[in-house]
């Protein structure tokens, strides 16, 4: 129910039944608002059960009426009372976005502090190396998590087109959201493939990081809540431009991942012109990618293109935060090869043993192969890791155990090929995988495959995993007299809110009859989305599937296209086109 606040304290004048109506309805908004704050009230003192109890006599004052619209929608309203208790009731200025703009600036506080105190876990004594890692990479994140909270903020402040735009803004700002609450989340697996191993490392780490930043993403999944009310609200037409935002937004800043010229870079491959030629042979600029990546400009607005003629590059290449607007260019996925061995039996993180990683915006790649070379028995190693807006086109990714991070933000795949074991694809992007090939390779004894991971954590975040006219088969190490003993599935849900979609997609007959594996530690499958529609082949058989109530096999064509890439990237078919990589963006 949404409620119009009038601001007039002046009866009509033109009739006494215009009167009495005006004083039925001011009696009416006055007791809603009364009812409404009693509710609250309740909620602060713990009845909604998600945040534990509070003393009575320590509780807030009746909140603003705004405060209250929004705080009742979130997960976690206790909280949202708390960080927002500082607004007087009696003000009148107060907007949605005034609102969120004051959660947001509470949760950068609270990462910052949270960011010091991971900084002092560094001197508890007798850490092991895998901890210090661990910790390092928990730092990565809390950073990575104010720079996207930054960007939300630059995007609200600064965002001035007409009111028919905001679903563009909010499917922005909860795009940047999402991803910062995925860090957190990120950080803490980091301990727990910690406590699932052979290391003998302190259990109690995990224990106090978890509480760490348990502030931090229930403010995080409060902020998603309010965005996802703000655009209810747009769409259903309530309140108008003037009362969502209270002051004169500045130029327009409408995401606009690349250029026009992009695509006329994709299209011209063969007469293009690089920055910057690596050649291993020593023909080029350079003989190594990193070093090629190092001179490319910081900040960059313009599209910074790395040849890799072909070769193979045994080093692990990192496209860093500050490096945007990169792209890189091989000579085809068989020819220029990446090539890393970093992995979780040799000390490294799962995080931080990527061949390829790419924290760098707007980042580009084709024509070239990424693997990890470490093989199965080293577990988790990492072929690429992707913290970035970015897109891949004829791309190769190889390893065995998480072969491709897609870790967060906005991620397209066009006929790449993708390779792997158990959860070989994981993370919490809002990915699609257009006409690509997963092929599925052989396990150490006694693991079972699992194609995805996808690690949905809150309802609304509007991250997923979308295959798209894809093609499931065997790799060839896994033969069919070894298919019988070996059981693979399409995914197993990484938590609660976990969504994957497999559409279009010709599925070989390596899938196992009931195509989904739960993750009892990780997910309740009433919760989870997980959607097969029209896909065909001897593993597309859903007679024996799941009966899980969040699985579905059979949706209709509207739900479709919502795993589509005009949809599920959230507006981006834009710039996806502007790179000039072929691409089908309905169902």
């Amino acid at each position: 129910m949404a409620i119009i606040f009038n601001n007039s304290s002046s009866p009509s004048k033109n009739s006494t039944r215009t009167r009495q109506k005006t004083a039925v309805l001011l009696v009416f908004f006055t007791l809603t608002t009364l009812l409404l704050a009693s509710f609250f009230r309740e909620s602060f003192l713990g009845s909604k059960g998600q945040e534990g109890s509070t003393d009575p006599a320590s509780a807030t004052p009746i909140p603003h009426p705004i405060v209250s619209s929004a705080c009742s929608r979130t997960f976690y309203p206790s909280l949202c009372f708390t960080t927002l208790s500082s607004i007087p009731a009696s003000k009148n200025s107060i907007t949605f976005l005034y609102i969120l703009e004051s959660t947001m600036d509470a949760v950068e506080k609270s990462v910052t502090s949270a960011r010091t105190h991971v900084l002092g876990l560094f001197t508890f004594q007798d850490l092991i190396s895998q901890e210090e890692n661990a910790l390092k990479d928990c730092v990565e994140m809390l950073d990575q998590t104010l720079y996207e909270l930054g960007l939300a903020m630059d995007d609200l402040h600064d965002f001035s087109a007409p009111i028919r735009h905001l679903p563009l803004l909010y499917a922005n700002i909860k795009t940047l959201l999402s991803a910062a609450m995925t860090n957190q989340n990120t950080c803490i697996d980091g301990f727990s493939d910690l406590d699932e191993s052979a290391f003998e490392n302190h259990k109690d780490l995990k224990v106090k990081l978890h509480r760490l930043f348990t502030p931090v993403t229930r403010m995080i999944s409060n902020c998603l809540s309010i965005v996802t009310y703000m655009d209810a609200i747009n769409e259903s037409g309530i309140f108008n431009d003037q009362q969502m935002f209270v002051k004169k937004i500045l130029p327009n800043r409408i995401p606009a991942w690349m250029t026009s010229s992009d695509r006329i870079l994709m299209e011209r491959r063969r007469n293009m012109r690089p920055n910057i030629t690596v050649a291993s042979d020593g023909s080029g600029d350079y003989r190594l990618i990193s070093e090629a990546i190092k001179m490319a400009p910081k900040r960059s607005r313009h599209r910074f293109v790395i040849k890799i003629k072909a070769g193979v590059y045994d080093e692990t290449v990192e496209i860093s935060r500050e490096k945007i607007n990169i792209m890189l260019i091989g000579d085809g996925m068989t020819k220029t090869i990446i090539r890393g061995s970093k992995n979780f039996v040799d000390g490294f993180s799962t995080f931080d043993s990527a061949t390829l990683t790419v924290t760098g915006d707007k980042f580009l790649a084709r024509d070239l192969t990424i693997m990890n070379t470490a093989g199965p028995h080293k577990y988790q190693a990492v072929a690429a890791r992707v913290t970035s807006n970015s897109a891949f086109y004829r791309c190769n990714f190889s390893s065995y155990q998480d072969t491709l991070f897609a870790h967060s933000l906005r991620q397209f795949y066009r006929e790449c090929t993708i390779q792997g074991t158990i959860d070989f694809i994981f993370g919490n992007a809002a990915a699609i995988f257009q006409n690509c090939l997963i092929l599925v390779r052989k396990p150490i004894p006694g693991q079972s495959n699992m194609i995805t991971a996808q690690g949905r954590r809150d309802p609304n975040q509007n991250t997923g995993f979308s295959l798209q006219n894809c093609t499931i088969l065997a790799a060839a190490d896994l033969k069919a007299a070894k298919r019988q003993h070996i059981s693979t599935f399409l995914g197993r849900p990484w938590g609660n809110y976990s969504r994957t979609m497999v559409m279009k997609s010709y599925l070989g007959d390596l899938i196992h009859p009931q195509g989904w594996y739960k993750w009892d530690n990780y997910s309740t499958l009433d919760t989870v989305e997980y959607i097969e529609h029209l896909n065909y082949g001897p593993g597309s058989n859903t007679r024996h599937r799941v009966t899980w109530g969040g699985y579905n096999k059979n949706c209709s064509e509207d739900i479709a296209r919502q795993f589509t890439v005009g949809k599920f990237l959230h507006e981006a078919d834009h710039w996806l086109e502007s790179t000039g990589f072929p691409l089908f963006t309905g169902s």
